[in-house]
């Protein structure tokens, strides 16, 4: 019994190890993007670049919900807002487990990653052409950068993406 004991004593203090040199090292990482978090909120009432800037919704965009529905069993609503979410939740599950259950590194993570990616591009492109402007997280958002820089800019954005709507 001792002995299993210190083996888990063992597996947890390596465990807890590889997350504390884990937070050493991408601290500064997070400082950051609070910080981004906080500011473009308060200046801009959004996350998204692109949405502040353009008032365009971008690949990304739901994601943030996506996940957090797909992990409260609330399947329907996070394929509405990203249906990609589910991939993003398994990529990160494969790298928490193969970090710090198992101590190795992840292999072909950055593959899974980009291609990923690439499919967000493609889903991206066929919501916009189905289905913008339509109902967030596909619509446009009123009170861009764009909008208010230059004159006209909403007529001509929602205008130009349903020309090539067709």
């Amino acid at each position: 019994m001792k002995i299993s004991g210190r083996r888990e004593d063992k597996k947890t203090t390596a465990i807890i190890d590889r997350i504390r040199t884990d937070v050493r090292a991408y601290w500064g990482f997070a400082v950051v993007f609070v910080l981004y978090d906080i500011a473009a909120h308060v200046m801009f009432h959004a996350f998204c670049p692109s949405v502040f800037l353009f008032g365009l919704p971008c690949p990304g965009c739901g994601m943030t919900r996506a996940v957090f529905f797909f992990i409260t069993g609330q399947f329907q609503r996070g394929m509405q807002m990203n249906p990609l979410g589910l991939l993003w939740i398994l990529w990160a599950a494969y790298l928490v487990v193969m970090r710090y259950g198992f101590g190795k590194k992840a292999k072909g993570l950055m593959t899974a990653a980009g291609v990923i990616v690439v499919l967000m591009v493609a889903v991206y492109l066929y919501r916009m052409y189905c289905f913008f402007p339509g109902e967030p997280p596909i619509s446009y958002t009123s009170g861009s950068l764009a909008e208010r820089l230059i004159p006209g800019y909403r007529k001509w954005i929602l205008g130009l993406v349903l020309m090539l709507q067709g």
